[in-house]
């Protein structure tokens, strides 16, 4: 608990969260890969202190999340620099094919949209749709954050799942560029779609944030569709902490995943396809770590004890 933490440990964390909401507030929220890592290491550092983790320790646990969020930035130009095709049409037709007899002929994101969005009017339950949207760029890196500090064999085990989905989805991207609903709309495959993910922000009343993230959404790759990140980073914090918690909390994961579903296609970033592989992708990144981590268990307990220790 926080109230066993050193004092040293309360000021630094006390600083550190003053002086990135005081950024947030007057700069927004951080899309520069140097500004994000800058604020991940520091809480790092901050929240460790008191501990018998060494900043030198620290600094290498997170250089694979620096590594990712920059590939980021690589997985943009490298579908022009390798020369590989954006895959529109054919997930479009994928999309229709699997989908479309369900409403009525038309993909899902153009069927929501007609019936679900009024352009004067914003429902309430779209704020719900833009926070969990949004909890895409936050949760994953707040969990892995708060084990880091309360269990560091959870933090592993979580980080590892973290960073083997991203890395998956980013060789994805670069390999099989695809685009999104709005992108085939844009390219005159179907009826306008609407980039509307995050217009529920006005209602909670933060319209610059829902501003900031669409500014942002023009910054990242836009050839990025499959998988769907979002939806593969939900089931894979469902799968992982499913059966470390109540009946309660798997109640509220089944929904946060239901609704991530749902705001990706209603608001125009991905395909019911591109969702489900993303699951898939998780599935497959879930089962692949266990398997690894039962060989690993295996391994150590067939060494020495000082070979052991030295594997951990």
């Amino acid at each position: 608990p926080m109230s066993n933490w050193p004092n040293e440990r309360k000021f630094a964390v006390a600083i550190w969260a003053v002086a990135t909401s005081g950024y947030v507030l007057w700069q927004g929220i951080p899309f520069d890969r140097a500004t994000q890592f800058l604020i991940i290491i520091t809480a790092a550092l901050a929240f460790s202190i008191g501990t018998t983790t060494r900043s030198v320790r620290v600094f290498a646990d997170w250089v694979p999340f620096a590594i990712l969020l920059y590939g980021y930035d690589y997985s943009r130009g490298a579908a022009d620099t390798f020369g590989f095709k954006v895959r529109v049409e054919e997930i479009y037709n994928i999309e229709l094919a699997w989908f479309g007899w369900l409403f009525e002929d038309k993909i899902p994101t153009v069927w929501l949209q007609q019936h679900l969005y009024d352009p004067n009017q914003i429902a309430w339950w779209e704020a719900l749709v833009a926070l969990v949207y949004v909890s895409h760029f936050v949760a994953p890196w707040a969990i892995v954050g708060i084990l880091y500090v309360k269990n560091r064999e959870l933090w592993a085990k979580f980080a590892r799942r973290v960073i083997t989905i991203s890395f998956a989805a980013l060789i994805t991207y670069i390999l099989v560029p695809a685009a999104p609903p709005w992108y085939a709309a844009r390219e005159g495959l179907c009826e306008p779609v609407v980039r509307i993910a995050t217009r529920g922000w006005e209602i909670i009343g933060l319209p610059i944030a829902g501003q900031i993230i669409s500014l942002g959404q023009g910054v990242v790759n836009q050839v990025a569709a499959i998988p769907s990140l979002h939806a593969g980073m939900a089931v894979t914090i469902t799968l992982f902490f499913w059966a470390r918690v109540g009946l309660k909390m798997k109640a509220f994961l089944a929904f946060y995943v239901s609704l991530m579903f749902f705001a990706l296609v209603f608001g125009g970033e991905h395909y019911i396809f591109d969702a489900i592989l993303g699951a898939i992708y998780a599935i497959a990144v879930e089962y692949g770590c266990r398997a690894w981590e039962r060989y690993s268990v295996k391994r150590r307990a067939s060494l020495p004890p000082e070979e052991s220790f030295k594997t951990l």
